[in-house]
């Protein structure tokens, strides 16, 4: 067990608590990705965030970069659960995307991402940005059911879950993502 200072995890009244994704999410894909940053571990860790906070930058191949992905705000989120058998725990970490109409972009895309290898970023509302997948267990395509809806009230489109697996909650990324020395610049709201 690691040397950790352990420090109280306290609520402070009144804090901002707002639930939820922000609407752009970038796909990373494995293949192109030349540097990916050490993930936390237990040993050397000094305390609890250190656990979970990856700090280093994913490089990636020339001429590569990450794509946006727009799901609709309040259709998606991010979730992460315990699972396994005691002394065997890890955690199952997953995103659910509602990206909105039929178009042939996104139809392909449920075909593209069916069976690839991802690193996922994602912002909540508060500006915290997370990493799903790595590159022992990069984020896997679930499922994607869509459809043309049946009511004029209906929304059609596709929602998509990737999940991916590790030792903690899916962790958040404070490194930048990069194409040689050049900075990738990522939207996210702060």
């Amino acid at each position: 067990m690691p040397d950790l200072v352990l420090e109280d995890i306290t609520w402070e009244d009144g804090q901002d608590n707002t639930a939820g994704i922000q609407q752009t999410v970038y796909f990373i894909r494995k293949s192109d990705v030349e540097t990916f940053p050490a993930l936390p571990k237990l040993d050397g860790a000094t305390k609890l965030e250190d656990l979970a906070i990856v700090a280093g930058n994913i490089v990636m191949k020339a001429d590569k970069k990450p794509f946006a992905f727009y799901t609709t705000l309040e259709k998606g989120g991010a979730t992460s659960d315990a699972q396994g058998e005691m002394d065997g725990i890890s955690f199952k970490n997953s995103i659910k995307l509602f990206h909105p109409g039929n178009k042939a972009t996104a139809e392909g895309f449920a075909r593209f991402v069916k069976n690839g290898s991802f690193y996922i970023l994602f912002a909540d509302l508060d500006g915290e940005v997370y990493l799903l997948g790595h590159p022992g267990y990069p984020a896997k395509f679930v499922s994607a059911p869509g459809g043309t809806g049946e009511k004029t009230s209906d929304a059609k489109g596709r929602t998509y879950t990737l999940q991916s697996v590790w030792s903690g909650p899916a962790p958040r990324f404070t490194g930048k993502v990069m194409v040689g020395a050049v900075e990738q610049v990522l939207v996210f709201l702060a």
